[in-house]
């Protein structure tokens, strides 16, 4: 059973469903000089975005972060930085700008849907993959 798909039949009349591209951190090339270039791959996906409410900031420990946050519903996964793991730093390009995965509230499967706090990073850069 999908949910994603039956719960935004229900949603998307309130809240339609926005295009955003997903940049999903493959790994990273190392050049002669030891400086590392990010390497990742675009993938388009359908996202719900909603606001971050302060109280659910308050709950995981960001209230007092600075910077602009939204809570972000996706089918599929995506990851945030872990480097013990040397993985993720997964974003997503949506409303000009590219928002970091901050934290994964919720994950359901590997390619079901998940939950996620994004925090705008800096306006979008052209895709170079």
């Amino acid at each position: 059973m999908n949910l994603f798909s039956l719960a935004s039949s229900v949603t998307t009349t309130i809240n339609p469903l926005q295009p955003a591209i997903l940049r999903r951190m493959t790994g990273s090339q190392i050049a002669a000089d030891y400086s590392t270039t990010p390497l990742h791959e675009d993938i388009p996906v359908l996202i719900d975005i909603q606001p971050a409410p302060a109280t659910l900031l308050q709950l995981i420990g960001d209230i007092a972060q600075q910077g602009e946050s939204r809570t972000v519903f996706l089918q599929g996964s995506a990851h945030t930085l872990s480097r013990p793991l040397q993985s993720g730093g997964d974003s997503l390009l949506f409303e000009g700008s590219e928002w970091l995965v901050t934290k994964i509230l919720e994950q359901w499967g590997a390619n079901e849907w998940c939950r996620l706090i994004v925090t705008r990073q800096i306006p979008c850069r052209q895709s170079s993959s």
